[in-house]
């Protein structure tokens, strides 16, 4: 299960439970790889979410129920890292940003508020919710 992606010069590191794979791709190109696997665009992604829900920064994308991924900062940003939020074992809310230890205890620290990821996650759980009911609609 991946855990996080980050860019590197020469594309991106994604970061899997038990697994360190180098990519040749950015993380952002992968996000959008994994949405068309997933049968959607990440652009048809954004502009339904916008619409239904308003939201516009940082928006997290839902691509199944083991691939919940937030960004960190603006997804064009260089130094932008998705978080998968399924493989979030615990968030500690420190001074200066956030702890996240993932399952297999991956830790990574985030100079994000605690506040700021929670409100990144209580998105999440909206746009799954209307996906799920969608599907099973």
């Amino acid at each position: 299960m991946i855990q996080y992606i980050e860019n590197t010069a020469e594309g991106s590191i994604l970061y899997q439970e038990g697994a360190i794979i180098k990519l040749t791709i950015s993380n952002l190109s992968y996000i959008k790889k994994k949405c068309i696997e997933s049968l959607f665009t990440y652009d048809g992604y954004l502009k339904a979410i916008h619409k239904k829900l308003g939201f516009r920064y940082k928006v997290p994308v839902y691509i199944d129920d083991v691939t919940l991924m937030i960004p960190t900062k603006r997804v064009r940003d260089y130094d932008n890292i998705w978080i998968n939020y399924a493989s979030i074992c615990e968030l500690i809310e420190g001074l200066e940003g956030t702890d996240i230890i993932f399952y297999g205890n991956r830790q990574i620290h985030l100079k994000n508020s605690y506040q700021t990821l929670k409100k990144q996650i209580d998105e999440l759980e909206r746009i799954r919710f209307i996906k799920v009911k969608h599907f099973h609609s």
